[in-house]
């Protein structure tokens, strides 16, 4: 079983969906992580290209954490939209891949770039299975035989762009693998120390903590600390199917009504 978290920016990953990327490592799957964007804006004093290069490095030293491979499809931030040469970029990576989950961002989000990437991902998983979708690779990749299931993350910090509590259907206890998740995000030491520069704290990792522990109260149990949220897609023509509960089980997966 294969699984490829694809988001916007190096580091959204992590703050989302790492520790459940963790517990399928764990169950046995092959873990993929990519973003749309190698975060060429992400900094206050060094050039885009010089940012870029930092922060993809950064995005494969954390994927070489969970023994995963890393793609970077070259958009730029702030700069990510529904288009076809995106479609395209993405729909080659999963039949490259050929997941049998791909994990996005939510529908809502705080920023265009999360809610772009979210319908690109979407969209190139249902096209990834249509023949006379060409991507321009040479050689063209081979269709999907099937539909990938699309789970949409957790917004950042768990609110909409209104400031609202996100509802989720699913949530993930991801407390026995919290240390495997912080130092997935510490790996992105270019945000980390920019942001503790400005606060004074560890605000990078604290947040993310801060925000997991926010979502493990929907589990309703004392022993999860940290958790994290998804929504499944069930529209036309996806599976639809609970493939959490599947590979993880019941004990670390609740459906919430």
């Amino acid at each position: 079983m294969k699984v490829l978290a694809l988001m916007a920016h190096p580091d959204d990953i992590e703050f989302s969906c790492a520790g459940t990327l963790a517990l399928l490592k764990q169950a046995g799957w092959e873990i993929h992580l990519a973003t749309m964007t190698p975060g060429d804006v992400g900094s206050m004093s060094l050039a885009a290209e010089e940012i870029s290069r930092v922060r993809r490095a950064e995005a494969a030293a954390s994927a070489a954490i969970l023994g995963a491979g890393y793609a970077c499809l070259e958009s730029r931030d702030l700069a990510v939209f529904y288009e076809p040469d995106a479609k395209r970029r993405a729909t080659a990576l999963i039949r490259e891949i050929r997941p049998d989950l791909v994990i996005t961002h939510a529908r809502e989000d705080y920023m265009a770039d999360h809610e772009e990437t979210s319908k690109i991902a979407r969209e190139a998983v249902f096209a990834s299975s249509v023949p006379n979708w060409k991507t321009g690779r040479d050689p063209e990749p081979r269709p999907c035989d099937r539909i990938a299931e699309v789970l949409y993350a957790d917004p950042l910090g768990g609110e909409d762009w209104r400031g609202r509590r996100v509802k989720v259907r699913q949530v993930v206890d991801i407390t026995a693998v919290m240390d495997l998740k912080e130092r997935m995000l510490a790996a992105h030491e270019s945000q980390r120390s920019w942001l503790r520069a400005q606060h004074g704290v560890d605000e990078y990792i604290d947040s993310m903590k801060r925000w997991a522990e926010r979502r493990a109260k929907d589990f309703g149990r004392k022993s999860v600390r940290w958790a994290e949220g998804f929504n499944r897609h069930l529209g036309h023509g996806f599976p639809g199917t609970d493939i959490l509960t599947g590979a993880l089980g019941g004990k670390l997966v609740k459906t919430l009504r």
